[in-house]
């Protein structure tokens, strides 16, 4: 043996035998000595953890003193190492200085943890080779080697402690192989006693206790085998919260089989159901199902098509599991309360695996262990569809490589994601393309494909909802696409009543809600209220009169069932069809509490709307608001993007609540409030929706404020995206209200505006006029920001005029004014002037600046719509000096946005663009 060679060839000249397999000691010649101080051990023991690699001196200081090193630990460690080489003697050349530290060689043969590996390699080669009689002589070898705990008189530091944790996790397993070698040759009458002794010492480690169990057994002593294991299983229980690992319950089940019962004969099972006619798409899940390994977890909403996917995928994959494929629907979101007990599903797995009735034992956990026992080392496929959550599932789990796990689920099994390493696959509706392959896959040739496209939106892409509206074409040959499409539209979960619970829409979604607490169905009832598509977590809270922390568990229960998607961290959403489903069932909330939630819904648009507006135009006039009612929160916004993104997300919920009948006063706020954001990002439509709404509310409730700031907004969206005669007689409302309400600034925005209307029809003298006019008013309002605004007008229209000189001199009085109220959107705008300015007197670099500078100010404050003047004129100046790559860049640019957002200025883009041989997009 190798070990023993060592110390004999000791007796014959100094050889060297460093021993770390309990404490440390150097042994010359046959004698062992003890080494110095502990810090000379805890040098020499990190140096032998580098296994001859190099331990700088700045790793020593980090191991010797981690957390309060001296004033000198460099001197400290050369000394060390001195008196290490005075220890090790004759040997001291083997530990060299390189720099930046030291290395310490050894030769194979000079350190016990080297001579213990080699004879575990050495058992483990002569097990695999099948000389078991070897095998045990080295596994012997290597466990005598161990005096102690390694490294047991060495102060800790954190390599010698890894290396210590790896070496004892390595004398284990080499452990229980001996043992399992000594078990298999059999004869061997001390190795229940050793068994025994280990066991004690290590009594959590599961395999030396199935081996003793399985000794004991061999030995005619059942009950201490049985003993053996309830001690076990109740310490598991106490000190780690577990039940006994699967090798432990297999030892379990060989000590409870009966003598002379029915032998097993392993049957290859074949229990997948058909396919679902017609599967279409989810070619990105089928990929990640093909890669998981043991199991996945198909997850989505109700009819979202999870039980086709994973019957499908099973079917394709069911030549890999030549051991069978096992299927069992566990009822968990059904129309009655049947969920399947696991125990039961146990007991018919097995019998269809071959194992006899009578040999099925009673017990869950027993059974679970058993059915381990059969499936493993083969390869079969369990799909369990239609779980109810976690604890339903385990049990079925396989226990070995090999078998695959199939789970489809309405809740996410989050549990068995983070614990067993399950697959998530999560299940979306289907794109608009795939849900028409769907139908086409159903019906053959559309032969309406508008029909079919309205069809399909209205299903929202969900296949449960396709399939009803399929059948229904398919069974009624005279009904038409486009009067089905109608239906749907006007009723879309009464068309979808299919007669059949297991395939009507309302009653699959209904399954989901008897899933959640009663405060979770009422939470969703209350959702039916909101008119988004997505809404934030601080809205829902409002709605339901709860604090964040209160209503975020309910909006992660609806999740879980998913009746919501958590899109991103607070902010949920769901597909048309739920919120359709929500809104049918808000009713029974009772009218006078839906009408308090609705306000409470409105107070928390208004209040965080006008926060936001406010953030994006610090220098706009705040509004007077309305008190909050109790149980609203705010969401906490306080710069301007996160304001630009609040808007962006709640655009649809803020525009559809100017609907909203009876709650005036919110209605116009809420237009109010989006105005500003409309007008910079171009959204013409909805200004002009939301402002012709907000000023029919303001008239309905009297409020010359409402009137005057409505009619004003609405004047200017027509201008830019509307009518022109909308925009006059609307302006026309303004100024007589604004005239009665004696308010300057905002009869300077009208002014604004008229100047607008008179540079858009080539009266520079008239816009001129009025911009005189406005910054009266701004001065009698004491408006800084206005004022600005309105003497960089004055410094535009001069431009224009030719008036160069009074018009810089204007446009540079505005911007000071403008950086002194720091009113970004007046420093754009005196930029853009400033740039046109130098252009026409030929200060060619000098208008790229200032054009620069603009487009930079308004890429800032989010306003696409005014940043394409100075893009235009930003190409101008690139041609002119003799950059014509990149004018025409310039130009492309300021030309899709000008397409987009229905801007005047796509005619002379696109004559710039066409002389110059530039492409010209289309719009």
């Amino acid at each position: 043996m190798r070990y023993t060679k060592a110390v004999r060839n000791m007796e014959g000249g100094r050889v060297l035998l460093i021993r770390s397999l309990g404490p440390l000691e150097i042994v010359e010649c046959g004698r062992a000595r003890a080494i110095g101080t502990p810090r000379i051990r805890q040098v020499l023991a990190i140096l032998l953890a580098r296994r001859g690699g190099l331990a700088s001196v700045d790793q020593l200081i980090d191991e010797l003193w981690p957390d309060h090193p001296p004033s000198n630990p460099r001197t400290l460690v050369h000394g060390c190492v001195s008196r290490l080489r005075r220890e090790l003697g004759d040997a001291a050349p083997r530990l060299m200085t390189r720099k930046p530290g030291y290395v310490l060689q050894l030769g194979k043969d000079e350190w016990d943890v080297t001579l213990f590996e080699q004879s575990v390699r050495d058992a483990r080669a002569a097990r695999a080779q099948g000389d078991m009689h070897e095998a045990t002589k080295l596994y012997a070898e290597a466990q005598r080697q161990w005096p102690g705990e390694p490294f047991a008189d060495v102060p800790p530091a954190p390599t010698v402690s890894a290396l210590a944790t790896s070496l004892i996790e390595l004398r284990l397993a080499a452990l229980e192989e001996w043992f399992e070698a000594r078990l298999s040759a059999g004869s061997d009458p001390e190795l229940t006693a050793d068994l025994s002794h280990h066991a004690i010492q290590h009594p959590l480690r599961e395999g030396l206790v199935a081996q003793l169990m399985r000794a004991l057994h061999r030995a005619g002593r059942q009950a201490e085998a049985l003993s053996a294991f309830q001690a076990t299983r109740e310490l598991l229980q106490s000190e780690l919260g577990v039940d006994p690992g699967e090798r432990l319950r297999a030892a379990h089940q060989e000590v409870l089989r009966l003598p002379g019962a029915q032998k097993a004969v392993f049957r290859v099972p074949a229990q997948l159901p058909m396919t679902v006619p017609g599967f279409v798409g989810r070619q990105r899940e089928l990929a990640v199902l093909d890669q998981a390994a043991g199991a996945a977890v198909v997850t989505g909403t109700a009819g979202v098509g999870k039980s086709a996917l994973a019957i499908h995928w099973a079917r394709l994959a069911a030549g890999q599991f030549p051991d069978g494929q096992l299927f069992v629907n566990l009822r968990g979101f059904d129309p009655h309360p049947s969920t399947v007990d696991p125990g039961e599903v146990l007991s018919a797995f097995l019998e269809a695996l071959g194992h006899p009735a009578d040999r099925v034992p009673p017990g869950m956990q027993a059974r679970a262990a058993l059915y381990r026992s059969v499936l493993a080392g083969r390869k079969v496929l369990v799909v369990l569809d239609n779980a109810r959550d976690a604890e339903q599932v385990r049990p079925l789990l396989p226990g070995t490589p090999g078998s695959f796990a199939l789970i489809s689920s309405r809740d996410p099994l989050a549990g068995l994601v983070a614990v067993e390493g399950a697959t998530a696959v999560p299940l979306d509706v289907l794109a608009e393309p795939e849900a028409l392959d769907l139908l086409t896959g159903r019906l053959g040739t559309l032969t309406d494909a508008e029909a079919a496209t309205r069809i399909a939106r209205r299903c929202a892409g969900l296949p449960l909802a396709l399939a009803v509206v399929a059948a229904r074409l398919a069974i009624a040959p005279g009904l038409t696409m486009a009067a089905l499409a109608s239906t749907l539209e006007d009723d879309v979960l009464g068309t979808l009543n299919a007669h059949d619970p297991k395939a009507d829409v309302r009653s699959v979604f209904s399954w989901s809600l008897r899933a959640v607490s009663e405060q979770a169905v009422h939470l969703f009832r209350l959702l039916g209220l909101h008119p988004g598509p997505e809404v934030g977590l601080a809205a829902v809270a409002s709605l339901a009169g709860l604090s964040e922390a209160e209503a975020q568990p309910l909006l992660h229960e609806l999740a879980r069932a998913q009746l919501l998607t958590e899109q991103e961290p607070r902010r949920f959403s769901t597909h048309d069809l739920l919120r359709a489903y929500a809104k049918e069932l808000s009713p029974s909330v009772g009218t006078a509490e839906a009408r308090v939630a609705l306000q409470r819904l409105l107070d928390h648009y208004v209040h965080t709307a006008h926060t936001a507006a406010g953030l994006l135009d610090p220098n706009r006039d705040p509004l007077r608001l309305m008190p909050m009612s109790p149980g609203v929160t705010v969401e906490r916004l306080t710069t301007r993007d996160a304001a630009m993104v609040w808007f962006e997300r709640e655009r649809a919920a803020l525009t559809a609540l100017t609907e909203v009948s009876g709650f005036d006063g919110h209605v116009w706020r809420v237009a109010w409030c989006m105005s500003t954001f409309l007008r910079r990002r171009g959204y013409g439509r909805d200004w002009l929706t939301t402002q012709t709404r907000a000023l029919e509310a303001a008239r309905r409730s009297a409020s010359a404020d409402g009137q005057a700031n409505s009619a004003f907004h609405l004047a200017m969206a027509h201008f830019r995206h509307g009518e022109p005669e909308e925009a006059a007689a609307a302006l026309e409302v303004a100024v007589a209200q604004f005239t009665l309400l004696d308010d300057h600034n905002g009869l300077a925005s009208t002014y604004h505006l008229r100047c607008l209307r008179s540079e858009s029809a080539g009266d520079f003298k008239a816009a001129l006029a009025y911009a005189q006019k406005g910054l009266h008013h701004y001065e009698l309002a004491g408006h800084l920001a206005g004022q600005g605004r309105a003497l960089g007008a004055m410094g535009w229209y001069e431009a224009r005029l030719g008036q160069l000189e009074s018009g810089r001199e204007h446009c540079a009085a505005a911007l000071k004014l403008a950086e002194t109220s720091g009113d970004l959107m007046g420093q754009a705008n005196c930029h853009d002037s400033l740039g046109l300015i130098s252009y026409l007197g030929g200060a060619l670099v000098s208008a790229t600046e200032s054009y620069l500078r603009s487009v930079e100010l308004y890429r800032i404050i989010g306003d696409r719509y005014n940043m394409i003047e100075p893009l235009t004129g930003l190409g101008d100046t690139w041609r002119a000096l003799g950059r014509a790559d990149d004018a025409v860049r310039t130009w492309h640019e300021a030309f899709e946005m000008a397409c987009e957002l229905g801007h005047p200025a796509t005619a002379g883009l696109t004559e710039r663009l066409v002389g110059t041989g530039g492409a010209r997009p289309s719009p």
